[in-house]
């Protein structure tokens, strides 16, 4: 088990509603885009001490898990901020470059800041959701809202290899670790491509083996949930 579905089983929240968690977390997106990013910095704050405190997590450990996507959310930031132009009368900031400036003007850092705060907000209530809310009863709501049948098992078993693939990594770069696979730069460059080699070769017999098992026990297409 992974330690987001761990922490999702745990949490001090279990035995309310998935349905009402999931309205929540859709009012909670809602506000996040229709308020000013004052409310959602916020927003931020309430909804992250919450989510520290239903889920039992240390701080430091919650901080690491939102720089994960830090890096879209960056490089998403600096092409709204910067813009390109011969002239500099509307930069605030601006980087001579080839006869022409790059800088960030008034709108633009604006735009940014916005831009910033909604996603940043968003973000902070989409960990609430899914650090709150098993994939089990995810596929509950899911059913119960009338999703296609189709879209909730492929859900699910993107799910499962989610968990194959994880495991397989695991086992592999283990084994490399104990023969110092990964000492010295040759070394590496050597045993990653022999991981993501046999990370695919692992992971095709194991779904080989996943439709075989389904096939003796007559699976018709449906997963019953």
């Amino acid at each position: 088990m992974l330690l987001i579905d761990k922490i999702a089983y745990e949490n001090r929240m279990i035995e309310i509603s998935p349905a009402s968690k999931s309205i929540l977390y859709l009012l909670l997106l809602i506000t996040c885009f229709l308020t000013r990013p004052i409310v959602q910095g916020g927003l931020s704050i309430v909804i992250g001490v919450i989510t520290i405190y239903v889920t039992k997590i240390t701080l430091k450990r919650y901080l690491k898990w939102l720089l994960v996507p830090a890096p879209f959310l960056v490089i998403s930031i600096l092409t709204v901020l910067f813009s390109f132009s011969s002239s500099s009368k509307s930069f605030i900031f601006e980087i001579p470059l080839f006869n022409h400036f790059l800088g960030v003007t008034h709108s633009s850092l604006l735009i940014g800041l916005k831009l910033f705060f909604r996603s940043f907000s968003c973000l902070v209530c989409t960990y609430f959701f899914i650090l709150t809310v098993p994939f089990s009863q995810l596929l509950i709501v899911m059913k119960r809202a009338h999703f296609p049948a189709l879209l909730i098992e492929l859900t699910m078993l993107m799910y499962r290899f989610i968990f194959i693939f994880a495991n397989e990594f695991l086992v592999i770069k283990r084994a490399q670790d104990m023969r110092f696979g990964f000492k010295g730069l040759k070394n590496s460059y050597q045993s990653l491509g022999v991981l993501i080699k046999m990370l695919f070769f692992q992971t095709f017999d194991r779904f080989n083996k996943m439709i075989l098992s389904l096939e003796m026990k007559f699976f018709d297409g449906d997963f019953p949930l």
